[in-house]
């Protein structure tokens, strides 16, 4: 036997983790392989075996560098053992350290020369490392004491959320001529960076002469128009002087951008510029430069335009909303006629949600902290309602006797509780009742369709389930406990029709999971036609006559399986939906290999480089954090959605720190500790680093675009005129419990599996 190793080599930086696949090479040696490390791995690195002995040829091996780790290369000796028998394979490893917060400027021209008298336009970019939020720009001299007489600056912005400004270096008549040491002093924060120049004062001339002045900084909603006044400001010069828009290099203005000057031949002082752009401009800074020519002479000012567009949503019940353009500073937004506005002015039109809905429930409150990474391509117009506060309505019981099932198994469906209705069932444990008897517990008052249908004998491998006889107690209404008898051979009932496949190409023989065929009404979801119980496995399942059959309602194909290890969590779910009946072929997708890790007081999400998807369909990774008892009576649950084209090819995520927000109205917007209590977040909507925590991380590929597929995977019940024709929906996650308490680990209590879809469209 020998061991091979795909990658034979990781660099990781503090933080991150990645995963090696394992394949093992054997020759004349069956059975049950074991796989370690032959030595203690490095100071701050985890290994894990996902699974750690095998039967088969392959694992996976996930390294994990926390923010503590030792810097540096090592080597991983890789070991395989049967018995005394062993072999070993090396995995060379390099650990970095993780890149800390920075800010680096640069400046167009780093010795600018300047008359007494005039002006010059300098280019500021500014780069952020790791850091987000607002940055403040001033200059001084190097030394760090104020401007000298004679010498002015602005900046537009001077407090620039992107990484450009303009910096206007301005020399009275009256200032030194000499050289000035100077620096541009950058902040954000707690975080200074400086950039020093020289200036160069050379004497006034007395030669003909102009100057331009505008606003320099210009804000501009693709799809529209400003106007924006010119001034020209002359010494010793008369005559027309022609007026023109151009990029700051001399090139034409980019296809989308549209410039009328009015005049554009001026005899006087002013003009009026109009700019316009196309509603499919791209997205972010434009710096461009009015030009201004008599003759030979020509002279020019900077102009920075921010063409941008605006997020919306709507969060009816929210307790806190904030946003996120592209991936900056977090901002607490504050709803304008019923609607959260969010400014989007970066290239790629990336932007964030956080929500904060709060619910309780038979005195136990859960908050629940929704953040949504999206790009306007995708949502422009997100509707994101909360939950009722409270519980609320009145529930009863409905029991009666499920007939003519002739000693088979059968099942009563209503709304979203479900009966399945055993033989063996004696009534010897109250309140079930005998066979065949049925109860459906806690159903919310109203009217929904009461249905049941009758099985099969169950069939081999494991008990499948499948329905020959149905009846349908259409738009049955519920105001109390009460009792109502249903018969599979009475005269509302009928038979199935026909004969249908649902199979499953690539399930886990070992895991655990089922799958069922449900029929979907608009009020009932949890009638099945046929049911695995044990495991994910193929079925065969017999139709709805046509005649029986309503407007929106629906066949559903849901298979689930699980494997839980060493207080981790693997699981894959797969959905289908058509409104007629025929056979159905699903896949699985595979598990995205990620891995949590706590670095400083953030947790931050690893996954596999390279993930794999099939098919097509929207694309998002769905991170799920949950906490228990943060607070007396008081759990916390965290979902961030990653759609694929926010993340691009990143395959890392730190969980935002919320409390860091800036408030409302602050300016300029730095995260910060001290932001809090401003900016109205709460200590109980935080995770805590040092508490038991549920997570997983979810690749999850659905048919519907994004605007459609996020409102309706947390409604609660099926949307009015859903179509689920055609619906498909495939998730793979990794998970576990992260700083296991005493009790998880000697129980090996399982995490929950991730709860990706409404509990309508998944009730089990």
């Amino acid at each position: 036997m020998h061991i091979d190793l795909f990658p034979s080599s990781l660099t990781l930086q503090q933080g991150q983790s990645k995963s090696v696949n394992i394949r093992l090479v054997r020759s004349n040696l069956p059975g049950l392989v074991v796989l370690d490390l032959a030595s203690p791995p490095p100071t701050g690195v985890g290994v894990t075996f996902e699974p750690s002995s095998t039967l088969e040829d392959t694992s996976t091996l996930q390294v994990q560098a926390l923010g503590n780790a030792e810097v540096g290369r090592f080597t991983l000796r890789v070991r395989a053992s049967k018995g005394s028998f062993s072999r070993t394979a090396d995995l060379h490893l390099g650990i970095e350290a993780a890149n800390q917060p920075d800010l680096q400027l640069s400046l167009s021209n780093p010795s600018p020369s300047i008359r007494q008298g005039q002006y010059e336009d300098l280019l500021v970019d500014v780069v952020r490392v790791n850091i987000g939020g607002t940055v403040v720009l001033a200059l001084e001299q190097q030394d760090g004491s104020p401007l000298p007489a004679g010498l002015s600056a602005t900046f537009s912005p001077s407090q620039p959320g992107s990484s450009i400004s303009i910096l206007r270096l301005s020399v009275a008549p009256t200032a030194t001529i000499t050289t000035y040491p100077l620096r541009i002093k950058a902040t954000l924060g707690s975080l200074e960076r400086t950039l020093p120049f020289t200036l160069t004062v050379l004497p006034a001339s007395s030669d003909s002469d102009f100057q331009l002045s505008l606003t320099q900084n210009l804000s501009l909603r693709r799809g529209s128009s400003l106007n924006e006044t010119i001034t020209i400001v002359r010494n010793n010069l008369v005559g027309p002087i022609t007026l023109s828009l151009e990029r700051s290099d001399g090139s034409p203005l980019p296809t989308g951008i549209s410039a009328i000057f009015a005049p554009q031949e001026v005899d006087g002082s002013t003009s009026t510029l109009t700019i316009t752009a196309a509603p499919d401009l791209p997205l972010g800074d434009y710096v461009l430069r009015v030009r201004g020519a008599q003759g030979s002479l020509v002279r020019t000012a900077l102009v920075l335009l921010n063409v941008f567009d605006q997020a919306e949503l709507t969060a009816t019940g929210a307790a806190w909303v904030a946003g996120q353009d592209n991936s900056g500073a977090w901002q607490v937004a504050i709803p304008s006629a019923g609607k959260y506005l969010l400014r989007v002015g970066n290239t790629a039109g990336s932007y964030g949600w956080a929500v904060v809905c709060s619910k309780t429930e038979a005195g136990l409150t859960t908050h629940q902290v929704g953040v949504y990474q999206l790009t306007l391509d995708e949502v422009r117009d997100l509707s994101l309602p909360c939950p009722s506060p409270t519980s609320g309505g009145s529930f009863s019981n409905v029991s009666g006797q499920l007939k003519g099932l002739n000693g088979s198994y059968g099942q009563v469906a209503y709304g979203t509780a479900s009966d399945l209705v055993d033989p063996a069932r004696t009534g010897e444990f109250p309140p079930t009742p005998a066979y065949p008897g049925y109860l459906l517990q806690g159903v919310h008052h109203g009217t929904a369709d009461l249905m049941a249908v009758r099985y099969l004998p169950p069939s081999a491998p494991g008990t499948l389930f499948e329905a020959d006889r149905a009846v349908f107690q259409r738009s049955y209404a519920v105001g109390g406990n009460q009792t109502f008898n249903l018969d599979t051979n009475g005269p509302n009932s009928f038979a199935l029709e026909g004969s249908y496949s649902a199979t499953l190409t690539n399930p886990n023989p070992a895991a655990q999971g089922l799958s069922y065929l449900a029929y979907l009404t608009p009020t009932t979801s949890t009638l099945y036609l046929a049911d695995s119980q044990q495991q994910a496995a193929n079925l065969t399942y017999r139709a709805i006559p046509a005649a029986r059959q309503q407007p929106n309602e629906f066949y559903l194909f849901n298979a689930r399986e699980t494997t839980f290890s060493n207080l981790n969590l693997r699981s894959r779910q797969v959905v289908l939906g058509q409104a007629n009946p025929q056979n159905l072929s699903a896949s699985f997708l595979n598990p995205p290999g990620a891995t949590l890790a706590l670095l400083g007081n953030q947790f931050q999400a690893s996954w596999s480089t390279a993930y794999t998807w099939l098919g097509n369909g929207t694309r998002l990774f769905s991170l799920q954090l949950a906490q228990l008892a943060v607070a007396p009576s008081t759990n916390l649950e965290w979902h961030l959605h990653l759609s694929q084209a926010w993340l691009g090819s990143t395959d890392t995520y730190t969980v935002p720190d919320l409390a860091q927000s800036c408030a409302a109205t602050q300016t300029p917007c730095a995260p910060s500790p001290s932001n809090a209590p401003a900016n109205g977040w709460q200590a109980a909507w935080g995770l805590q680093s040092n508490l038991e925590l549920d997570w997983s991380l979810s690749a999850v590929q659905v048919s519907l675009p994004l605007r459609d597929w996020l409102p309706l995977a947390q409604s609660s019940v099926p949307p009015t005129g859903i179509n689920l024709d055609g619906f498909s929906f495939a998730a793979a996650s990794d998970g576990g419990i992260y700083n296991p308490n005493a009790l998880s680990a000697q129980r090996l209590q399982p995490p929950r599996a991730p709860q990706l879809l409404p509990r309508w469209l998944s009730p089990r």
